[in-house]
């Protein structure tokens, strides 16, 4: 169920290189890569777009709450109906339609704009239509890419796909808030729309290893979401790791709303500050992105994810360590560079236990569950947070993101 690795003899620096060199001279993956880093570039910049547009149109927080509402709140029917569709039809094809059908629906937002019609209803619409398509690409991504690489690849290939959405929060942002002072928020989100069409067209450019049959498999068993169900809670790995990941995003859900107040109320900054403390987490993910996809380390996968998860943990705790500004770098720096190789040594793990004629429904499923836990706790988090203070919620953040880790050295299947 493991896989051991080894660098086979080659020094680490030799080995990224090639590592990285081998995925790129693929063109399909290539394309594939290119694709999605784009549109989640443009995806990242749709959405400080609209945020900015309703509370600058509005004036009203709750306004923003509800367009936030309706990104997230389909996801959860929108997942369960997308696993199906990737594993009962070709999945590089639902991609695509998905990719065309959100870009020509993204596109109408400035068009409405240019002529003066551009409702506040409308784009809590388009938000909704986003929410209920979005796990397709986001559950279809992991399903792909056993299709395009070799089995060898796959850590490297998920490195990649952690890499894209952590290009998304480092680049979306500023370069859309430049891009919206200059132009306004609706031209912004021509962008994205691009980016869809983009991925679209390479979609269609890309040749998986081996001809689908998403709908049954040797014997002639047809899947049902129900199997996929099955399979999370009756295999301890997939089971462990969800429940560790969805803890950990608790955690991350809290540490998304005490860290704006502990940037201007701690360390005395303002929002210039909180903007270089999400850089530096972003920072420190990459390089655990590329690390964690060029390096392979000499323990089973599921060992190093628990090992991981609990240096992430006690990385967040060094903030608590002094009220400087260097204990805060630190610690953000470390919790990004270790949290960011759980998602690609699960992800690669998960590829070696659930079955190719069921990945779409098991990947929509597991993606759904762990997406749905941060939105949720940052609801909570406001609450708890004049209850408790920010240390303790600090100290909450940092157990419920460590402490699933030595739950799961317990568990033999995860050594």
């Amino acid at each position: 169920m493991y896989k051991r690795c080894y660098p086979g003899g080659r020094s680490m620096t030799h080995w990224q290189v090639e590592t990285y060199r081998d995925m790129f001279q693929n063109s399909s993956f290539r394309h594939f890569w290119l694709g999605f880093t784009f549109s989640a570039i443009g995806d990242a910049m749709t959405r400080i777009a609209l945020i900015w547009f309703v509370y600058q149109t509005t004036g009203s927080p709750q306004a923003v709450g509800i367009l936030l509402l309706c990104y997230t709140g389909p996801v959860v029917v929108g997942g369960l109906v997308a696993g199906t569709l990737l594993d009962r039809f070709d999945r590089r094809i639902m991609m695509l339609l998905d990719n065309a059908v959100r870009g020509i629906v993204v596109a109408t937002i400035p068009l409405l704009y240019y002529f003066g019609h551009l409702a506040l209803w409308y784009i809590y619409l388009i938000a909704l239509i986003y929410g209920c398509l979005m796990m397709i690409s986001l559950a279809g991504g992991p399903a792909l890419i056993p299709t395009l690489v070799s089995q060898p690849q796959l850590a490297t290939a998920n490195a990649l796909e952690t890499l894209s959405y952590t290009l998304s929060g480092v680049l979306g942002p500023p370069v859309a808030g430049l891009l919206i002072a200059r132009f306004g928020a609706p031209s912004v989100i021509v962008v994205d729309a691009l980016s869809y069409a983009f991925f679209a067209l390479a979609l269609g450019s890309i040749r998986i290893k081996v001809e689908q049959s998403p709908q049954a498999d040797a014997v002639g068993k047809t899947y049902r979401f129900r199997d996929a169900v099955a399979l999370l809670l009756h295999n301890r790995v997939l089971l462990a790791t969800t429940i560790m990941f969805m803890l950990f995003n608790v955690g991350e859900g809290f540490l998304s709303v005490w860290l704006p107040l502990f940037a201007v109320q701690v360390l005395q900054g303002g929002p210039g500050l909180y903007g270089v403390l999400l850089g530096i987490l972003a920072a420190g993910e990459v390089m655990g992105s590329i690390l964690a996809g060029s390096f392979v380390f000499p323990l089973y996968l599921g060992l190093l994810i628990c090992l991981a998860q609990i240096l992430a943990g006690i990385s967040l705790g060094c903030l608590l360590l002094g009220t400087g500004i260097w204990w805060t770098v630190v610690g953000l720096a470390l919790l990004g560079f270790f949290s960011a190789p759980l998602t690609i040594w699960a992800q690669t793990l998960r590829m070696q236990i659930i079955p190719e004629q069921l990945r779409g429904r098991v990947f929509a499923l597991l993606r759904t569950l762990m997406q749905s836990a941060g939105p949720l706790a940052s609801g909570a988090a406001g609450s708890l947070l004049l209850i408790l203070g920010i240390p303790t919620m600090i100290a909450l953040s940092a157990l419920l993101i460590g402490f699933p880790g030595l739950f799961g050295c317990g568990l033999k299947q995860l050594r």
